[in-house]
């Protein structure tokens, strides 16, 4: 069964337009309507080898999607099988992703525009691993930002959950090998740390403007994850950031931050302080720039031509003492009124 646009599919979903398509499947523009809103359709390719497992594959992102409701994971909104075909019905992101952002700076992210994008995504992640699901592919292409800064983690493609059947065989790896944890690189298990350790290194690409490692092929670079030490961030980067992006990098497991709230929270933390820190020296600019000299102020003597304001009695005295200083025969120039 071959798509095009204009297509509908389950009496409901019209295909409007491709977006993507990669070894597993194809991703849809659709449109739902009965609900008369925009969906993301994701459809298993018909002209692909070992079709039956990639089909059991799609049942399980399914089912491990279904039920994470939360505001920084794309929702599913329904899956459903046609002619040996699965199709997705899944919430549609009209955002760029952090690849594209990352890949439009060409260079490091401003941490206190990174930040709140990590800790949305890490929020998402602690949900999804309270419900026992391991994305297992945590990567700047597959979180989504939209103009406002809102985040949405896609794509559950090859995650894993504690309660579904085993479908990838042990010691196969599974991931990106760009963001893959020396764990899941060495063909083990992965854990809710993995996903930990690739946010890492999405967040050590955000502050540097490159990742911590690279080689001439994917496994290379799966090695580096394993055998090399992390480069340290640049010296720029609060210490406070960097030393907890290290602890996210950590090659033991046991090393990393406990959880994915943990990282949001001290994540959080550490944005307030650098947008406090931010604010004092907007302050102090401020202050200084508008600095100006004190201006003088002269009181001019008051006249009273008509000698109409009662004096006191300093004044009298000080009227006396003024006559008293004239020499005998000067005359006033001003005549006193009777």
């Amino acid at each position: 069964m071959r798509l095009i646009e204009g297509q509908l599919i389950h009496r409901r979903y019209r295909l409007d337009s491709r977006l993507a398509q990669g070894g597993m499947g194809e991703v849809w523009k659709g449109f739902d309507i009965q609900l008369g809103r925009p969906v993301a359709i994701k459809a298993l390719r018909t002209d692909t080898t070992n079709q039956e497992s990639k089909l059991r594959r799609l049942r399980a992102e399914a089912r491990n999607s279904a039920n994470l409701a939360h505001p920084n994971i794309a929702a599913l909104f329904e899956y459903y099988e046609h002619d040996g075909i699965g199709f997705l019905i899944m919430e549609y992101v009209p955002s760029k992703s952090l690849a594209d952002l990352f890949h439009e700076l060409n260079g490091p992210m401003d941490p206190t525009e990174l930040l709140p994008i990590l800790v949305q995504v890490a929020r998402g992640l602690f949900v999804a691993h309270s419900h026992g699901v391991i994305h297992r592919d945590v990567k700047p292409a597959n979180i989504m930002v939209s103009d406002n800064g809102e985040v949405k983690i896609t794509d559950f493609g090859v995650s894993y959950s504690t309660n579904q059947e085993q479908i990838t065989q042990d010691g196969m790896v599974v991931g990106t090998a760009q963001y893959i944890s020396p764990e899941q690189a060495q063909g083990k298990h992965a854990t809710p740390q993995s996903d930990i350790y690739s946010l890492g290194v999405v967040a050590y690409e955000g502050l540097c403007g490159h990742r911590p490692f690279t080689g001439a092929t994917p496994v290379d670079i799966a090695a580096a994850h394993v055998n090399n030490p992390v480069p340290p961030l640049p010296a720029s980067v609060d210490f406070q950031l960097s030393q907890f992006v290290m602890s996210m990098l950590s090659k033991d497991p046991l090393d990393r931050p406990n959880d994915a709230l943990t990282v949001a929270r001290i994540l959080t933390r550490i944005q307030r302080r650098l947008l406090d820190q931010q604010t004092s020296a907007a302050d102090a600019t401020m202050i200084t720039s508008s600095a100006r000299m004190p201006r003088r102020v002269v009181s001019a003597p008051h006249h009273d031509p008509a000698g109409m304001l009662p004096r006191t009695a300093d004044e009298d005295h000080a009227q006396s003492l003024f006559h008293s200083t004239l020499r005998p025969g000067t005359r006033l120039q001003a005549k006193e009124q009777q």
